[in-house]
């Protein structure tokens, strides 16, 4: 009787003895048992590593600050419309917000940097002129446009008359050429240039006349001029190469001598717009002829070296005489091709 009521005791206090059952524990006894010792007394609390933080509010329903107006270092945007202070940027209030802007403002700097570009400018031209006087040189240049309107008259009328003219030999001047304006036999490049100009337009008045005329057209024919005018000095370089024949003749010289054709070219294809195809047929045909005298008879005196037309062909060098022929026949083959197409 004394022992069941211990053992009722016992259970009431949450402790289970040994052998007295097999029921479980509850979670109610756990925590009594966790919280009293086997006597019924209160077990020492232990320390409390972490604070509760179940009941805290983490912002979550309450009103968030505003950091917008925290800059955290970085400059701060102005509104906008409304102009942000010290413009101008990092340099604060310097004029036009560059750091040199007010250096070039000093004369004394202006001027000196002013020197200094006009020192640069003159610099490179003289290292251009030292470049190019190598392959062309200025006071040659000036040499081939060295003329007058009475050699221009006198050289047009050679170009068409060549058969009137006896004297083909060229004067020199302490071992230098004399000025084609003293000199109608000497070449000139002035009328190689306005001839070449000009047959550009008398080919687009052509092809005006014809209804086929446009920009692009234009530029084409140009450029075909120029092209075979390019490729004819540079096959007679070549020979002259190859053949090693030894000449007086100059890159400036056949410049001038296959320029020459372009003024019977000019002249047959005026005579093809007023007289159609027939007027031009006829005068290119004496162009041509007059131009081929013209060659032979300036070229013989620059390839052959002679001075009469005996000693010329007594050394019997038939590569400078095939040359001559070469050059000479090459002129009305040209004539016809750059011309052709732009008669109707």
């Amino acid at each position: 009787m004394i022992f069941s009521k211990a053992r009722s005791q016992e259970q009431v206090r949450g402790r289970r003895i040994a052998g007295g059952g097999s029921t479980p524990p509850t979670s109610a006894s756990s925590m009594y048992e966790q919280q009293y010792d086997a006597y019924g007394q209160p077990l020492p609390q232990q320390p409390q590593l972490f604070d509760d933080t179940s009941t805290q509010n983490y912002g979550y329903g309450q009103q968030v600050p505003d950091y917008s107006g925290m800059n955290y270092g970085y400059p701060q945007q102005p509104p906008q419309g409304q102009a942000a202070p010290g413009a101008g940027g990092a340099y604060g209030n310097l004029q036009g917000g560059m750091p040199g802007a007010q250096i070039f403002q000093d004369p004394m700097v202006a001027n000196m940097a002013m020197q200094y570009g006009q020192t640069l400018a003159s610099q490179g031209r003289e290292y251009m002129d030292k470049k190019l006087e190598k392959y062309v040189s200025a006071s040659q240049v000036k040499y081939y446009f060295a003329v007058d309107t009475q050699y221009v008259m006198k050289k047009l009328k050679l170009l068409f008359f060549p058969y009137t003219h006896s004297d083909w030999s060229v004067r020199y001047d302490q071992n230098q050429q004399v000025q084609p304006r003293h000199e109608v036999n000497a070449p000139d490049l002035y009328i190689p240039v306005m001839a070449v100009v000009t047959y550009i337009l008398v080919a687009g008045l052509c092809l005006g006349l014809q209804e086929r005329f446009s920009p692009d057209l234009l530029g084409i024919q140009a450029s075909s001029a120029l092209v075979w005018l390019v490729l004819e000095i540079l096959v007679v370089l070549a020979i002259l190469y190859v053949t090693a024949i030894q000449t007086n003749i100059k890159y400036l010289d056949l410049l001038a001598f296959s320029s020459y054709k372009y003024v019977g070219m000019i002249v047959a294809l005026l005579a093809g717009i007023i007289m159609e195809s027939m007027g031009y047929y006829c005068l290119l045909a004496y162009s041509s002829f007059s131009l081929v005298i013209f060659m032979f008879r300036t070229l013989r005196w620059q390839v052959q070296g002679g001075n009469s037309e005996m000693e010329a062909y007594s050394a019997g060098n038939k590569r400078r005489l095939y040359l001559l022929l070469f050059m000479s026949g090459l002129q009305p083959i040209l004539m016809w091709w750059l011309t052709q197409h732009l008669v109707a």
